[in-house]
C-alpha cells in the first residue's frame, strides 16, 4: 500500500489493538458495577483530566486556520459507539453483535479510502485490491463465526434485523470517529484532538445525564466500590488508544489500520481466552491469519503505492479546511 504502511506505524496498530482488548475488558467490569452511563461520564472524565495534564506539561504549538465543525464530533460519535453498541448487545448476543461490528468497520474502512470521506487521502478501489479486501473480509467472517457459537443469544438474529443493520452501523462508528479525530489531529495537533474528544464526549455525556438523572450519592458510593483501578484504568488506556489512532490513521489507509488494529485485538482475545477460560479457539487464530494474509495480498498487488492517491499538498478538503503536508 505504499510508504505510509510502514513501520513504525504499521508495528503500532496491532499493539493499539491489544491495548483496545485490554480496556475493552477493564470499561465492561466497570460498566457492570456502575451502570453504562455512570462508566461513560467517569472515563470520559478521566481521559479528559489526564490528556489536559499531559498538555500542560508538554505543550503542543496551536496550528492556524478554521476548520468546518463537523470536525470537531469524534467525541460525539464515541459516545453514539458505547450506547448504540449497548443496545445491540443486549438484543443479539455479545458475540454476534461484535461480529456485525467488525464488518461493518471493515465495510466502512474500505468505503472511506475509495471516497477519499472527509478530506482524507483518496485510495480508488481498483481490481488489483479486490482479492486482498475480499480475503480480509472471509478473515473477519471467520473470527465472527467463531464468536456466534460461543453466544447463547445468536439465534436472536432472524427476529432481529434493525438490530442486525444497527450493529453494522454500530462496527461503522468508531472508524467515522478515528477519520474524525484523525483529521482534526493532523490540523490541530494530536493532544488538542484527543482533548477534544473527550471534551465533546463528556458533554455529550453530560446532557444525557441531565436528562436520565441518575442517583448521584448511589453512582458515587458504586465508583469508589470498584476501586481505582477500574475508575481510572479504562480513561488512562483511553487517552493512548485515542492519541495513537490519531497518527495511525492520519498515515495509513483507514482499511490497512482497520485490519492490523483487528488483528492485534483478535491475537490478544486468543491469549485471554487461553489464560482466563484454559479454552483456546482454533477459529479466532485462522481468521486473524486470513486477515493478515488479505491486507498482505492487498498490499502487494496494489497500486496505492506508486499513485499515492490523487489529492496533493495544497487541495481543499470539503468544508475550506487547509491540508498540511503528511
Amino acid at each position: 500500500m505504499g510508504r505510509e504502511t510502514r513501520h513504525p506505524y504499521s508495528a503500532l496498530a496491532p499493539l493499539v489493538g491489544a491495548l483496545v482488548t485490554l480496556m475493552l475488558g477493564v470499561n465492561s467490569r466497570f460498566s457492570g458495577l456502575v451502570g453504562n452511563l455512570v462508566a461513560t461520564l467517569v472515563i470520559h472524565m478521566v481521559g479528559l483530566a489526564a490528556v489536559s495534564a499531559v498538555l500542560l506539561v508538554k505543550g503542543e504549538e496551536a496550528r492556524p486556520g478554521r476548520l468546518p465543525a463537523y470536525y470537531y464530533l469524534g467525541g460525539f460519535v464515541g459516545v453514539a459507539t458505547v450506547f448504540s453498541s449497548n443496545y445491540v448487545f443486549a438484543a443479539l448476543g455479545a458475540s454476534l453483535a461484535v461480529a456485525l461490528a467488525l464488518l461493518g468497520q471493515t465495510l466502512f474502512s474500505v468505503a472511506a479510502d475509495a471516497t477519499g470521506f472527509l478530506g482524507r487521502r483518496k485510495y480508488p478501489l481498483s481490481a488489483r485490491s479486490l482479492p486482498g479486501i475480499g480475503l480480509a473480509i472471509v478473515g473477519a467472517a471467520v473470527i465472527g463465526a467463531a464468536a456466534v457459537g460461543h453466544s447463547v443469544a445468536a439465534g436472536n438474529w432472524r427476529a432481529s434485523s434493525l438490530a442486525m443493520l444497527l450493529a453494522l452501523a454500530a462496527g461503522a462508528l468508531p472508524g467515522l470517529s478515528f477519520v474524525l479525530n484523525s483529521e482534526l489531529g493532523r490540523m490541530k495537533g494530536i493532544l488538542r484532538s484527543t482533548r477534544v474528544n473527550y471534551l465533546v464526549g463528556l458533554a455529550t455525556t453530560l446532557v444525557i445525564v441531565a436528562a436520565v438523572r441518575p442517583p448521584a450519592a448511589d453512582a458515587a458510593r458504586a465508583v469508589v466500590a470498584a476501586g481505582p483501578f477500574l475508575a481510572l484504568g479504562g480513561g488512562l488506556m483511553g487517552v493512548v488508544v485515542v492519541a495513537a489512532m490519531n497518527m495511525i490513521f492520519s498515515r495509513m489507509t483507514a482499511f490497512s489500520a482497520t485490519l492490523l488494529l483487528f488483528s492485534g485485538q483478535a491475537l490478544t482475545g486468543v491469549l485471554f481466552d487461553v489464560v482466563a477460560e484454559a479454552a483456546f479457539d482454533v477459529r479466532k487464530l485462522v481468521g486473524t491469519f486470513v486477515l493478515l494474509a488479505g491486507l498482505a495480498i492487498n498490499a502487494l498487488l496494489s497500486r496505492r503505492g506508486r499513485t499515492g492517491g490523487v489529492r496533493r499538498v495544497g487541495d481543499q478538503p470539503k468544508g475550506g479546511a487547509v491540508v498540511s503536508q503528511r
